[in-house]
């Protein structure tokens, strides 16, 4: 009896010694894991820290830009006046037809082998940054805790560097200045409703050799331009000939980007939602809460937004608001 009650002690104590064992590692862990939390979000903090007084330090250069350049949103806005027109001009043209002529007769079709299609367990946010023209906001949007899409000035007199910091990405899109209804300050190279296919070609052509790796083009202001059957043909004309794509800013709600592509039958992505049409952060990160509940109800939601102080500290705060969704670049919704 009184080895059997020795054995039973023994195994107890091995028991006894186990789980305290146990217990030790587990402390151990939790205090470490618990040390690496703390030291990530420590060096989380500086990080937000840092990227703060970066946009802190920028906020004047920004703020001065944003005086002289008028942004998409403000060419919604006179586009509205113009809509009565604009209906009364579509009404008249009952059937498009294209009178695009680039093609070949004796260019030879390829076959086109698809990749396969990759399955989206989430729905997906793109955010496109307009307006980018400095190596500063290249910077900036590279640092958020996301991808982002700039979409980058062509090269012109007043953004010389604009190539080179394309060069900075490894996916981009040309941000291509439009016609306007009214636009007091209209950039270099604009594509005007009076341009000819010879004049639309030379000026895409010039896109192309600056920036060879674009993914797509979209419109700065343009209200007018894409509101035209005929501008729009010649430019989808263009740009299928340059292998470019079409992503319509949407500053007109008769824009006629969609109806281009049924035509040329090529995909035209279309801006859902602006970001920062109220320059405010707080009002920025609504925004982007309303285009995760678009992307949520339609699988797929495009943000545009613009290089502003406010619009960076809210990308820089808006990584728990993207929870539930996938964040891509434009090139991956192709």
């Amino acid at each position: 009896m009184r080895v059997l009650l020795t054995k039973i002690a023994l195994v107890a104590f091995l028991f006894l010694s186990l789980f305290l064992l146990v217990l030790k590692v587990y402390q151990e862990n939790t205090l470490q894991t618990r040390y690496i939390q703390k030291a990530d979000h420590k060096e989380t903090k500086i990080e937000k820290l840092t990227l703060q007084k970066i946009i802190h330090d920028q906020n004047k250069t920004l703020d001065a830009q944003y005086k002289a350049i008028a942004s998409e949103i403000e060419d919604l806005k006179f586009s509205k006046q113009f809509k009565k027109l604009n209906h009364e001009k579509t009404v008249k043209i009952k059937k498009f037809i294209s009178k695009c002529t680039i093609a070949s007769k004796k260019e030879e079709k390829k076959e086109v082998i698809k990749p396969k299609a990759k399955i989206h367990l989430l729905p997906r946010v793109a955010i496109i940054m307009d307006d980018v023209s400095s190596k500063e906001q290249a910077l900036l949007i590279k640092r958020l805790p996301f991808p982002i899409t700039p979409s980058i000035f062509p090269s012109t007199y007043n953004h010389p560097d604009t190539p080179q910091i394309a060069k900075m990405f490894h996916h981009y899109m040309v941000h291509t200045p439009m016609e306007a209804y009214h636009f007091p300050s209209p950039e270099e190279n604009t594509l005007e409703v009076d341009d000819d296919l010879k004049t639309i070609d030379q000026k895409i052509k010039n896109i192309k050799k600056d920036f060879p790796h674009l993914i797509a083009i979209n419109n700065h202001t343009g209200s007018m331009f894409t509101s035209d059957y005929e501008s729009m043909d010649k430019l989808f004309c263009t740009l299928k000939k340059y292998h470019i794509r079409f992503v319509d800013s949407r500053t007109s709600a008769d824009t006629k980007g969609r109806k281009m592509g049924e035509v040329f039958h090529t995909k035209v992505l279309e801006r859902n939602v602006f970001l920062d049409n109220i320059d405010d952060e707080d009002a920025i990160l609504d925004q982007i809460r309303q285009t995760v509940e678009y992307a949520k109800r339609n699988h797929v939601a495009i943000a545009i937004c613009h290089p502003k102080p406010s619009t960076f500290l809210a990308l820089m705060h808006a990584k728990n608001i993207l929870k539930g969704v996938e964040m891509v670049t434009i090139d991956e919704l192709y």
